[in-house]
């Protein structure tokens, strides 16, 4: 049995709350205030997006499409706290300069030159953690990051940076780009197959 489905058996019989159930399947500590965030995130999107007529509903189940309400807001929920964890594991300017032993202006500087990647946060600008090691940034990434689509968001980022690529093979085993620059010598060969991933990415949004 699966750790899910146990998290999932203890919560029906009501030994977890639903808190608590998030944590363990997730391992994204949210919180009742950021799952008020959500549930907020989830009313305005309701209220964006009214219901199906009943002739398109009718159409779409005629085309073998079954409107499932359950499993669009639990895209929604999994959506936000991926995107909350991004939030609470990314590197504010400060601790970014302080793990690239630079200075917030440097950072700053490099952000506009788009060698470093940020997303606004609220009134913060926040740094993923896939462009960073524990030691500093990810080697040549500096020299991929200014082709990345302005327009994608940061979840769609992270993804690409951090999901293995078919077409970037180590031993014959997919990786990501940021284990593909980490473990090349940057090379414009090395460089040119991570920009035709992102190249790809960029075809693929359009």
């Amino acid at each position: 049995m699966s750790d899910a489905a146990t998290t999932e058996d203890r919560y029906l019989r009501g030994d977890l709350d639903f808190e608590d159930a998030l944590r363990e399947v997730t391992g994204v500590d949210i919180g009742r205030d950021g799952l008020v965030q959500i549930l907020r995130g989830l009313h305005y999107q309701n209220a964006a997006g009214p219901a199906l007529s009943e002739h398109d509903a009718q159409v779409l189940a005629d085309a073998g499409f079954a409107a499932d309400s359950a499993a669009a807001a639990s895209a929604r929920v999994d959506r936000d706290l991926r995107m909350a964890n991004l939030v609470a594991t990314s590197l504010s300017i400060a601790e970014a300069a302080t793990r690239l032993g630079v200075t917030p202006a440097r950072v700053r500087q490099r952000i506009s030159e788009g060698t470093l990647w940020a997303f606004d946060s609220g009134r913060n600008r926040l740094l993923p953690p896939a462009q960073f090691t524990d030691t500093g940034g990810v080697p040549h990434l500096e020299k991929v990051l200014p082709q990345v689509p302005t327009a994608l968001r940061p979840l769609t980022v992270q993804a690409l940076f951090t999901r293995p690529q078919p077409s970037l093979l180590v031993e014959d085993r997919p990786v990501s780009i940021v284990a593909w620059l980490t473990g090349s010598a940057g090379t414009a060969a090395d460089i040119e197959q991570a920009l035709e991933v992102i190249a790809a990415a960029e075809w693929e949004s359009a």
